[in-house]
């Protein structure tokens, strides 16, 4: 039944794929329009972003790591927060995509599955921007090794574990309508207690589990194998990671499909 949904959630991405696209350009470029700077704040918001976490950590913490100088600190944080921005940025819109899209849900213009799934693709912008950024940064530290070709893996992990969350997400905004403040609330916890200026080791031990158990530890995992180099024990995190996105996607899918109907009756 969830192997069922999964196939039948990615043929109508792949069926609807020319529709997909052009709503995603149309709300990217809604999103932009009515800014002074436009388009440019896709690669200024994550700069200005990196710049405040790096004052913070670097400036007022001093925080320093045995062995890193400070570019390779700085592309360690970068690997962290360009992903992070990626899923707060799909996560807080998708919460809220289908209640502010019933009108087109309604009218059978936009199939219910594409509206949750154009956050997906609208996050993953600054996603590509950022990398782009911090692969002139590992270019410039000369930390480039074979080791980047895990980033197109690093990237399937995150746009599966992406479209799952949405989905699930999406679907219980419709229901209640406070998700969305919950979820604002939920994702500035996880950017503190997630690894982006600290190592997990730096961790205590009675607080491990606050990282075990968190998501986006191991979806930013991947990005520093590939761009700071893969250590021995990094192959079961990076085994966790992969096999916990394709849970999460087919996990999604199944609760999409199995409330479908009933989000559409609600709205």
């Amino acid at each position: 039944m969830i192997k069922s949904a999964a196939w039948r959630m990615s043929e109508i991405l792949l069926r609807h794929k020319k529709v997909l696209f052009a709503t995603t350009r149309i709300e990217l470029s809604k999103k932009y329009s009515g800014s002074v700077l436009g388009p440019i704040w896709i690669v200024l918001y994550p700069i200005l972003f990196l710049c405040i976490y790096l004052f913070v950590y670097l400036v007022v913490f001093r925080m320093k790591f045995p062995g890193f100088s400070e570019l390779d600190y700085v592309v360690y944080v970068f690997s962290g927060l360009v992903p992070y921005i990626s899923f707060m940025e799909a996560l807080n819109t998708g919460v809220t995509s289908i209640r502010e899209n019933a009108h087109l849900i309604k009218n059978v213009i936009l199939p219910v599955e594409l509206v949750p799934a154009r956050s997906v693709l609208i996050s993953l912008v600054p996603l590509m921007v950022g990398l782009i950024v911090l692969l002139l940064l590992a270019l410039l530290n000369n930390k480039i090794s074979f080791d980047i070709l895990f980033l197109p893996i690093a990237v399937f992990i995150q746009v599966m574990f992406m479209f799952g969350l949405v989905w699930i997400v999406s679907a219980v905004g419709v229901v209640l309508p406070d998700a969305g403040h919950f979820m604002n609330l939920s994702l500035l916890l996880l950017l503190f207690i997630s690894p982006i200026g600290f190592k997990p080791e730096m961790v205590p031990d009675q607080y491990l589990v606050l990282l075990k158990f968190n998501p986006i530890h191991y979806m930013m995992a991947p990005y520093r194998m590939s761009l700071l180099g893969m250590n021995e024990g990094d192959w079961l995190t990076l085994g966790i990671s992969l096999g916990g996105s394709i849970c999460i996607y087919l996990l999604g899918c199944s609760f999409f499909r199995k409330f479908k109907n009933g989000i559409v009756d609600y709205e």
